[in-house]
């Protein structure tokens, strides 16, 4: 991988899902979520078989990737709200509380892991002083869970600035959240490099912040017709050998 740019990045910035971590038991989780809804529709008097609350699940679901595309972003507390929408029960009270909480925390429960070489990376590059940020779309697992899957993994301490859609309130190719995440590096974004798995939020995202970008491949290959990275690596060893061996 070769980039534009002479010597090391001032700054690094990158996607969590399928860039730094992932979620490896996706199954598991969306099983319990499920689960945790027909337990509400249950404590709401709905008599709904598993089959009507999945798919009332599903197309709450496909609502929120909808937005999300629209860059637009929501998470539990929307998802919840239109699943008990559409099995006509009040989205209100105990349950919908238990609910919400439930659907935050199911990530806890199926196997997130670390990919390969991520956490060495990111020690290398704070040794050889480049500046790191998270830049994260989240979806039903908010920033506050996410930041605690990172902890676990050894990631966290070595992310200076961790911005989430759920916190910032625009999710990415929106420029906002990258200034989130490069605003407190006081960097110049023409000297940082963004690292992600996806094309429309990214590699776009990252260039029209005006930094150059990298696109990752070992977890999810983006395969689509849009515009392409300014480099493309299998792995963080190959990241690696990109940027820390610049300098």
């Amino acid at each position: 991988m070769k980039l534009p740019l002479d010597g090391l990045p001032e700054a690094v910035t990158f996607d969590c899902w399928n860039t730094l971590l992932q979620e490896a038991d996706w199954t598991h989780a969306h099983a319990r979520r499920v689960g945790a809804l027909h337990e509400a529709a249950v404590e709401g008097g709905h008599p709904a078989t598993r089959e009507q609350v999945g798919a009332a699940f599903d197309m709450a679901w496909q609502r929120h990737m909808n937005l999300w595309r629209r860059e637009q972003a929501s998470g539990a507390p929307e998802i919840a709200t239109w699943a008990l929408e559409i099995l006509k029960i009040e989205p209100a009270g105990i349950a919908y509380e238990h609910l919400v909480a439930h659907w935050q925390e199911a990530s806890h429960t199926s196997r997130v892991l670390p990919l390969r070489g991520a956490r060495d990376l990111l020690a290398a590059l704070r040794e050889r002083g480049v500046r790191t940020a998270l830049i994260c779309d989240t979806g039903l697992t908010p920033g506050r869970v996410v930041r605690q899957h990172l902890e676990r993994h050894g990631l966290l301490e070595h992310l200076e600035v961790q911005a989430f859609s759920d916190e910032v309130g625009v999710p990415k190719p929106r420029p906002e959240i990258f200034r989130a995440a490069l605003e407190p590096l006081a960097v110049a974004p023409q000297r940082c490099v963004h690292v992600g798995d996806l094309k429309r939020t990214d590699v776009a995202g990252g260039r029209n912040a005006g930094m150059l970008t990298v696109r990752i491949t070992e977890s999810h290959h983006d395969s689509s017709h849009l515009a392409e990275a300014d480099g493309v690596v299998e792995s963080h060893a190959a990241l690696a050998e990109g940027l820390v061996a610049r300098g």
